[in-house]
């Protein structure tokens, strides 16, 4: 029986070819020809000085919500228009290096990455685009916001300490204290009410040659353990304006809600 179906190629016709990208985008655009922009909204926040920060691109609505917000941390001395930013000065200095940190204003950064998520203001990259100041952090505004988090900060102190700030659950608490038991030379830890405070042999935040590996080690242990919780390291932020060198704040968030069991995602 002779089969009268059509092939799917006719390979004696030439095949039309593929419409170009604006012919393409012009036809979806519809008849009119118009279509609605594609539209990014960015913004950026920048640490300044010994005491203060600087919003850039940011409506009054959300500079209110981040005065209320950061100010429920650490009080503010003065709000002003600076150059066509927005400045909070705070009282005291935030920013100056201490010799085993300042949890507060570690917790003041961390308030201050959360207050932007909630309105939909996702950090996408920290750059360093001056010679005189600090990191610029930019953002991309999302919406609807993305799912609430619940967050840590952990810092690098002294020659040997690691704290987080606040405090992490005993089951992370435990997974670490075993990791770096086993792995890294821990020679204590203590676990407050508001952060776990982790102490090393040596000075490994120091360590000079090969050792320099074992302390990219010790990160990449210290990571891989957080994300078996469901963390993920959402920023790495200077927060120190001064000569003394300093190591950046690690922020790292999980979704809230999350359970021992549950499905484990990342960013």
């Amino acid at each position: 029986m002779e089969d009268k179906r059509k092939p799917f190629i006719d390979p004696t016709v030439d095949p039309a070819p593929p419409p170009s990208f604006l012919g393409a985008t012009s036809s979806a655009a519809g008849p009119s020809g118009t279509s609605t922009p594609f539209h990014t909204r960015l913004a950026s926040v920048s640490l300044h000085m010994q005491d203060r920060i600087r919003f850039l691109n940011l409506n009054p609505s959300e500079i209110r919500y981040l005065r209320e917000s950061l100010g429920a941390v650490w009080p503010l001395q003065e709000v002003r228009s600076y150059g066509g930013t927005e400045e909070f000065k705070f009282k005291g200095y935030p920013w100056v290096g201490k010799v085993n940190g300042d949890d507060q204003a570690r917790r003041l950064v961390r308030r201050l990455l959360e207050a932007l998520f909630e309105m939909g203001w996702v950090l996408q990259a920290s750059v360093d685009v001056g010679k005189l100041d600090m990191d610029t952090l930019v953002f991309r505004y999302q919406n609807p916001p993305p799912p609430p988090c619940d967050w840590l900060s952990i810092s690098f102190d002294w020659t040997n300490k690691m704290k987080i700030v606040d405090a992490p659950s005993p089951e992370l608490t435990d997974a670490l204290v075993a990791e770096f038991t086993a792995t890294h030379k821990l020679k204590s830890h203590e676990l407050e009410s508001d952060r776990l405070k982790l102490k090393f042999h040596g000075q490994p935040w120091q360590a000079p040659f090969e050792e320099t590996v074992q302390l990219r080690m010790l990160v990449l242990k210290l990571l891989e353990t957080l994300e078996r919780f469901e963390y993920s390291l959402y920023a790495s932020i200077d927060q120190v304006n001064g000569a003394e060198a300093e190591s950046d704040v690690l922020v790292v968030t999980r979704q809230k809600g999350w359970a021992p069991g549950m499905p484990i995602w990342h960013r």
